[in-house]
């Protein structure tokens, strides 16, 4: 990387100043026009993201009815998970070449949404084992390259006021899970609510293919600055390239597949253990996501408070959920037969895993550079862990003693580990030995000092 003070002088007056709490802040004076369509990108990115949480909380909770109807159980048939891992890794590494320039990333997300919508709806008749392992193949694949060019696409056309929006793509994720459960509720047909799944996805479709690409030159050089590191911090790091990404990747792959986990067999867990009534067994699912939006809620209003604070106060925050949610498994596992104890661990568990993958977007978006290659790897950890978690869950529950009770020690470590994590990317990213911003340049110019 070059040396950012070389740049050209008529640049100088385009960088952003450091605040006096350690923040940064773009000084450009934005269009309207830029805005808005912003604000339009902005929207268009959450809503699919929340097009992947309706997929990702719909395979969980219909995993027994799409097991049913292939004559197996929900359990037996975990494997669906590997068979979806496979395509979220496939999706999420190709990624960053799908999103690459010169190549509209809008376009990809187009098709991707289209290609998913006709998935879901073969879902409710998928009759075959194989054939259920084939589509979640499919849905793991478009998912996983969906919410990677969400992320990716949201650093892009936002660049330093990324971490907020970044938050936001989580809080409409959680919003649209909370609405699955009612979905299923109101319906109480597994057509309806794939039917109703591969319409959203259409209209969000319409939505980006009508939005203006921000690639094109005269968009791309009048959106905000993107972070950049120092120039000294790039040259003299003693770490691999990409080792903060593949920590918060690591970071996220536990948090996300104790919440997919969760997700995937509290119901199951409910009916076997008896520890509430079958008829609640459902209202406890809709309890998990309304206390996860809940989280990613206060989240969102807390990052956007840190925006202009030093990225130590981030790991402070982040840390304090963290906490929140293990206390809340722990309820559950000191007091497994408690009724009070698994709706108060349910509650705090979703109020404290909730925001906990906003602020570590947050983190990336403060700590890295914005680079197609880079989320991709963090979106791998992501979607790997939600595959890989709820599987291993189901290899513990059916061949060790702990039986149903694996799901309440697999969440505990889903959110116990990701605290020593951050420890490490806090040295990786030396945090504690000099938190300064990073340094943001004009995109424009960032081509020509990278």
């Amino acid at each position: 990387m070059g040396d950012v003070e070389n740049a050209p002088d008529e640049t100088s007056a385009m960088l952003p100043k450091k605040t006096e709490k350690g923040g940064i802040e773009a000084p450009r004076v934005e269009s309207r026009e830029i805005a808005n369509l912003r604000l339009w990108w902005g929207a268009s990115y959450a809503n699919a993201m929340g097009v992947c949480g309706i997929v990702l909380v719909a395979l969980g909770s219909t995993l027994s009815s799409l097991a049913a109807d292939c004559g197996t159980s929900a359990t037996r048939v975990g494997t669906v998970f590997i068979a979806r891992g496979a395509g979220a890794v496939t999706g999420a590494l190709s990624s960053a070449r799908l999103y690459s320039p010169p190549r509209p990333g809008n376009l990809v997300m187009v098709f991707v949404l289209l290609a998913l919508a006709g998935v879901l709806l073969y879902m409710p008749f998928v009759k075959d084992v194989w054939v259920l392992h084939v589509t979640w193949f499919l849905l793991g694949m478009c998912t996983a390259t969906l919410d990677t060019g969400c992320q990716i696409m949201t650093r892009k056309v936002h660049g330093v006021h990324a971490g907020p929006w970044l938050g936001a793509n989580t809080v409409c994720f959680a919003i649209a899970g909370a609405l699955v459960p009612l979905i299923e509720l109101i319906t109480g047909q597994l057509f309806a609510q794939y039917a109703t799944l591969a319409t959203i996805a259409v209209l969000n479709a319409a939505a980006l293919y009508a939005a203006p690409a921000p690639e094109t030159p005269a968009i791309r050089d009048q959106l905000p600055p993107r972070v950049v590191l120092a120039a000294k911090t790039a040259s003299t790091s003693r770490h691999p390239k990409y080792s903060l990404e593949l920590i918060f990747g690591a970071t996220v792959f536990w948090l996300i597949g104790g919440k997919v986990d969760t997700t995937s067999y509290i119901t199951t867990y409910v009916k076997t253990t008896g520890i509430i009534s079958n008829h609640d067994a459902s209202l406890s699912l809709l309890l998990l996501w309304v206390m996860i939006t809940v989280g990613r809620l206060l989240g969102l209003h807390d990052q956007i408070a840190l925006k202009k604070q030093t990225k130590r106060n981030v790991f402070v925050h982040l840390t304090a959920w963290l906490l929140t949610g293990t206390f809340g498994m722990l309820l559950c596992t000191l007091f497994p037969a408690r009724s009070w104890a698994f709706w108060a661990g349910v509650s705090l568990y979703g109020l404290g895993n909730g925001p906990c993958v906003g602020y570590v977007y947050d983190l990336v978006n403060r700590m890295t550079v914005q680079s197609e290659m880079g989320m991709s790897i963090v979106m791998f950890g992501l979607n790997f862990g939600a595959s890989l978690i709820p599987y291993l869950t189901t290899v513990v529950w059916d061949f060790s003693p702990l039986g149903p009770e694996s799901l309440v020690w697999v969440t505990l470590l889903s959110m116990a580990i990701p605290m020593p994590l951050l420890l490490l990317s806090a040295v990786v990213g030396n945090v504690w030995e000099k938190d300064s911003p990073s340094l943001a340049v004009p995109a424009t110019v960032a081509k020509t000092v990278i």
